[in-house]
């Protein structure tokens, strides 16, 4: 079985992303980083976080997902979606008190990560502001 993908989206190198006080903590690697996997396809539909933002008139659902068969995820825009929007994952073994910033990426869908044993969270980037889900622990 074959592990090349085709790419959804471009990884936006050395981008610095501001994020809101809603975000808690310090990334731990500098944006840009794909965490070396290969990007999402956006067929998995086990959506294990979710949150709906509206800013700046736009409302958009964002979520986590989960491979369950894979233990893999990524984050997806669910709704609300349009060109130059940014998704990504943020990947922390500590519970999410520091985290390793997994993209962005000009894509519907971030990079697919290997989740086992990591907290992760999904998250997106429209209308100048950023925002996350919850964070999601796959222990199996």
């Amino acid at each position: 079985m074959s592990n090349i993908r085709r790419s959804t989206g471009a990884i936006l190198a050395g981008a610095s992303l501001a994020l809101p006080l809603l975000v808690v903590g310090a990334p731990t690697a500098a944006a840009g980083t794909n965490c070396g996997s290969w990007p999402g396809n956006g067929i998995a539909d086990h959506d294990v976080k979710t949150r709906t933002v509206t800013h700046g008139g736009r409302t958009v659902k964002i979520a986590l997902v989960n491979q369950r068969l894979s233990d893999h995820s990524f984050a997806a825009i669910r709704s609300g979606y349009r060109s130059g929007d940014q998704t990504w994952v943020d990947r922390s073994t500590d519970g999410g008190k520091n985290w390793t910033q997994c993209g962005p990426f000009n894509s519907r869908f971030s990079n697919d990560l290997n989740n086992l044993h990591y907290s992760m969270r999904a998250c997106a980037r429209f209308n100048g502001a950023s925002f996350c889900t919850g964070w999601y622990y796959d222990k199996d």
